[in-house]
């Protein structure tokens, strides 16, 4: 998913010059203004990932912008660019709690301002989560987690979910990026007893050291320039919780070794004091590279990974379970109409059977993606070949290189389904579709499921 960064300075050639840059540089949506006020009421509107913006703006300065956002946005990271002159004022507003600053030309010094801008956008994300989080939690609408499939590969993962769910011990998740790690780290906590203490997710990826390390330990005022008081981390927030760690393997030695201090004694201390911190939370542990592998390599504490490793839970890729597609479409479907109010009735036979033998490099999330599109781009009837996005099926023409696998009864109901979106749920409509009497129809149903009443 691209992030949204507003980018305002009132220098229409600056303006073009680093929306290009930073579109190009990372997956991010640019949005270029000239003017404060209207950025202000986009961020009424519109989910920012983080806010880039000149000091020195004619309808409104630095400050007041920078106070507006904090009252309105809090959690929105902003990052300020200064010309010369302006570099006091630019001190003050980080001391205020701003995210960092730069001085012009900026094109001096573009790795760090890439860098900084990509640690903005993460601690965004992550901060958004986090509220979103807890505003359902207060208002007890946290929506359960939702995995799709019947395949041997996912019912061995439920399986282990389940086993392990209600056990105090670290589990650790392997599998592919776009696998869902992140579901089924979820889907433990949700089974588990642990489920009323919270769910707080990290990726030890998104963060420069420095950063990730006050994210989880928490800092005391004046710890560092900006620390302007304490903050909790969420080794703390999360006592009596569970703590997700995305992309284990992503973190630095040195983190890897006060990681290894914390999970052996469930103590810590904030960066910059010195009381120690005692906090009863669970940790999941998530990556898509072989562990022991980097282990050998010494990129990974070997000692930290038996920590981690006490409950393995290997999630298989989709092309291992191509059996679960049609299930993921027709889920991808329903939610995807309901969101862009589309009237489509299902997808047709040849780009079901294309969608099923596609290698899926990046797994359930891309098959999402592709699903997302394709509805937007349908609005009504059938989703057919020429919906799909052109980088998987070319000019329509491909062929498929696996062998047809598509069972007689995955076939019958995915028809018997389409049938009863297309009859608006109307039985004796969707046998007559069908061509079929509604006895058997209602004995179909029944065997898959689906329920055999009128």
């Amino acid at each position: 998913m691209k992030s949204t960064i507003l980018l305002v300075d009132d220098n229409e050639s600056f303006l073009s010059q680093f929306a290009l840059l930073l579109a190009e540089e990372g997956d991010y949506y640019v949005v270029p203004l000239t003017s404060s006020r209207k950025a202000l009421s986009i961020l009424d509107t519109v989910t920012v990932d983080a806010v880039i913006s000149d000091i020195r703006m004619p309808e409104m300065g630095g400050i007041e912008f920078f106070r507006n956002i904090q009252e309105a946005h809090p959690g929105i990271p902003v990052v300020f660019i200064t010309s010369y002159g302006s570099t006091e004022e630019a001190v003050q507003l980080v001391k205020q709690g701003a995210f960092h600053y730069f001085e012009k030309p900026v094109i001096d010094r573009l790795d760090l301002f890439y860098a900084t801008i990509r640690e903005a956008v993460a601690k965004g994300r992550m901060l958004r989560e986090l509220q979103a989080m807890q505003t359902a939690k207060s208002l007890q609408i946290q929506q359960p987690v939702t995995i799709i499939g019947r395949s041997k590969g996912l019912k061995k993962v439920l399986e282990a979910v389940k086993e392990v769910a209600d056990l105090p011990v670290t589990v650790l998740i392997h599998g592919e990026t776009g696998t869902g790690k992140d579901l089924i780290a979820r889907a433990i906590y949700e089974a588990g007893s642990r489920r009323d203490g919270g769910f707080f997710a990290v990726n030890c990826g998104a963060f420069a050291e420095g950063v990730l390390e006050s994210e989880l330990f928490g800092h005391e005022k004046g710890a560092f320039t900006g620390a302007l008081s304490r903050k909790k981390g969420l080794f703390e927030v999360a006592d009596g919780g569970t703590l997700f760690l995305d992309e284990i393997s992503e973190a630095t030695h040195t983190l890897q070794t006060k990681l290894l201090r914390v999970l052996e004694a469930k103590m810590f201390t904030r960066v910059g004091g010195t009381t120690p911190i005692a906090s009863d939370f669970r940790i999941i542990a998530a990556t898509n590279r072989d562990l022991d592998d980097l282990a050998a390599a010494g990129r990974f504490r070997q000692d930290l990974l038996y920590r981690l490793k006490v409950y393995t839970i290997e999630v298989p890729p989709l092309r291992d379970r191509s059996e679960d597609i049609p299930l993921l479409v027709e889920f991808c479907l329903k939610k995807y109409c309901t969101a862009y109010g589309r009237q489509i009735s299902g997808v047709s036979m040849d780009a079901m059977l294309f969608l099923r033998e596609y290698a899926w490099p990046g797994n359930v999330r891309e098959l999402i993606n592709v699903m997302e599109r394709a509805v937007i781009t349908c609005r009504t009837g059938l989703i057919t070949m020429k919906h799909l996005p052109f980088s998987l099926n070319g000019d329509g023409s491909q062929e498929i290189e696996k062998p047809w696998t598509f069972k007689l009864k995955e076939a019958e109901r995915f028809l018997i389904g389409m049938a009863l979106r297309q009859s608006g749920g109307n039985k004796v409509k969707a046998a007559e579709m069908l061509g079929i009497n509604r006895k058997t129809l209602a004995e179909k149903l029944k065997g898959f499921g689906m329920g055999g009443s009128s």
